[in-house]
Order: structure tokens, then sequence, then C-alpha cells
């Protein structure tokens, strides 16, 4: 058994609350390939800040997810779900026509925004500069609610956007490039190679190695477990070069595994 196999989950643990807990007043990037594991957590962040505020969260993605991750509904505590306006803009200029009016079109306040599938629409995007403006009315949007926000919710409104990006250079370099600058806060995931056997013989276990990039802190690098049935789980895991303060840096991604 490998040292990742062995690694025990940390009781009452989620991976998207740690993100939550982690930035006080975030602008999160989330990156990784196909199937590390993105929307699902984009998906939980959405359900605990509609949870453990009385704002409401938006999730935005080009579609409807094909079906719910689980366990996070219950996870999250009841009626969450129905905390959380979905909507479903087509093309990246609807998106951008969206954001742009969110501060007319909600009268309600919002604690979390959450962006899912930004590479999907960026195919449609006519330049960098374009993707740079959205991801400003984002911002911008996020700091409109976060001024709408009670007093006590002093972490104010959030910002999550998840990005398919496998690290390798490609026509979507220049546009990371163009937007990467608006977000400190960094989650790259990364598959695992290896995967576990359950041992019903119900399926595979999934592992996805996931770091938390923030500028001038340590890396935060945990181990996320999807089980056959779709739960998460997670187990810490010791950041590499910890002797040496493990502070992030904008090179300081997940190595392939």
């Amino acid at each position: 058994m490998s040292a990742l196999q062995q690694q025990q989950p940390v009781p009452g643990a989620d991976p998207a609350s740690l993100l939550l807990l982690l930035l006080p007043r975030p602008a999160l990037l989330l990156l990784g390939p196909a199937g590390s594991g993105r929307s699902a957590l984009s998906f939980r962040a959405a359900l605990l800040g509609a949870a453990s505020s009385r704002a409401r969260a938006l999730f935005l993605a080009p579609r409807p997810l094909e079906r719910l991750p689980a366990g996070g509904a219950d996870a999250a505590g009841a009626g969450a779900i129905q905390r959380i306006h979905f909507l479903y803009p087509p093309s990246f200029r609807e998106l951008l026509q969206l954001v742009a009016s969110l501060h007319e079109t909600f009268s309600c306040s919002l604690s979390l925004v959450v962006l899912d599938g930004l590479e999907e629409y960026l195919g449609s995007c006519s330049s960098p500069a374009m993707a740079a403006q959205l991801v400003a009315l984002l911002l911008d949007t996020a700091n409109h609610f976060s001024q709408k926000l009670p007093v006590e919710s002093a972490a104010g409104c959030k910002l999550v956007v998840s990005m398919k990006l496998s690290g390798e250079a490609g026509e979507q370099a220049e546009y990371f490039s163009a937007i990467e600058r608006y977000f400190p806060a960094q989650c790259w995931l990364h598959p695992s190679t290896e995967e576990i056997a359950d041992s019903g013989s119900q399926g595979i276990t999934k592992l996805i190695r996931a770091r938390l990039s923030q500028p001038g802190t340590k890396d935060q690098e945990w181990l996320v477990r999807f089980d056959p049935q779709g739960d998460m789980r997670i187990s810490l895991l010791p950041c590499e070069g910890e002797v040496d303060g493990c502070t992030a840096s904008r090179s300081n991604r997940p190595p392939e595994t």
C-alpha cells in the first residue's frame, strides 16, 4: 500500500470548507485537468456558502451539472441547496452581460459567487483583454455584495472560479496569463495515478492531490478521495519543502503524480 493510500481521513473535514476557512476574503482560482473534481468542489463550496450565511450563493456554469455530487447537501444541512441561485449563461457574451447587471438584478444579498467551467466560456471570448474584463467584473460584483452583507459578516462575499487547465502550454495560456493576476490564491488539483479498488467490488475510489497557494503563506495540501458513490473525504498531507517554510509562489504547483 502506498503512502497516499495510508493517509487517514480527518474526521469531519471537508475540502470545500477548508477553502472557505483559509480564505477570509478570497478570490480563489480552482485549477486542474479533466476529472480532477473541480465541479464537485465548486458545488460543495456553493452549498457551504449558502449554509453558513443568511445570504444566498450564486452558481454560474455553461450548463447544469449532470448529477449533483453525493453527500454535499446532507453535509451542508437541510435547505442549503434551496439557497443557491443556479444560472446557466450559454456564451461568454451572455455571461459578461449577466455579471455586469447582477448588482441591479439581484435584490438579495450574496455570500458567495461561484463560476464553474471558465475554460468553456473562453472558447467564445474574443481576446485575453475581454477575459480580464470578465474577471474584473466578477471581483467588482463580489465587492458590491460584500458591502450589502451585515456587519457581522466580516468575510464578505467570496468568489470562486474554476477552470480546466492541464499545466501544459496551449491556446489558453495567453488567456490564463491575463486572468491569473487577479487571483493571488490558487488551488491546483491533480488526479493521482493511483486508484483504490473498493473492497465490496462496487467501483474505484479516485485520489486527487490538492494544493492551495497564497503569497507569503505556507501552502496547504491534502488528498481528496472520491468514493464510488461520489462522496468526498480528505486527508491532510505534509507540505513539500516544509523544512524551508513551504512559502507559496507562482511556480509552486502540485507535481504530477
